[in-house]
């Protein structure tokens, strides 16, 4: 598979965890749970899951336009985006998983797992 088929499929999931995060950010999803640093998901704070979705999110971006213009760095750097994706992916999903009203969140998160994974192998070949 050529890289720039591949840099566009590292690139998709990253443009939608930044696009879902900006959004409800933006809509105020979260606006009744005072300061973005106060907001809660339980016992949890959320700005430290949201900051680390955002560079994954600009890792992946930033992978896959390397891998486009053919950069040394883009392999790197996209191995260990999608690994990260990989992990969000799985710890998030206890998320979906607490309640069913979550799953429009799963569903993408669940094929970007198997999205992160394949790639990964294709990146190695």
């Amino acid at each position: 598979m050529e890289y720039w088929v591949i840099s566009i499929l590292i690139m998709i999931p990253g443009l939608g965890m930044a696009g879902i995060w900006t959004r409800d950010i933006l809509t105020g999803k979260f606006s009744g749970r005072g300061s973005f640093f106060q907001w809660r998901e339980g016992e949890n704070m959320l700005w430290p899951h949201i900051f680390a979705e955002y560079v994954t999110s600009f890792g992946l971006i930033a992978g896959g336009i390397g891998l486009w213009m053919d950069r040394p760095w883009s392999v790197p750097v996209s191995l260990i985006s999608l690994g990260a994706l990989i992990y969000s992916a799985i710890n998030s999903s206890g998320w979906v998983f607490a309640s069913k009203g979550r799953l429009p969140y799963g569903i993408p998160m669940w094929a970007s797992l198997i999205l992160a994974i394949a790639l990964i192998f294709l990146l190695r070949i």
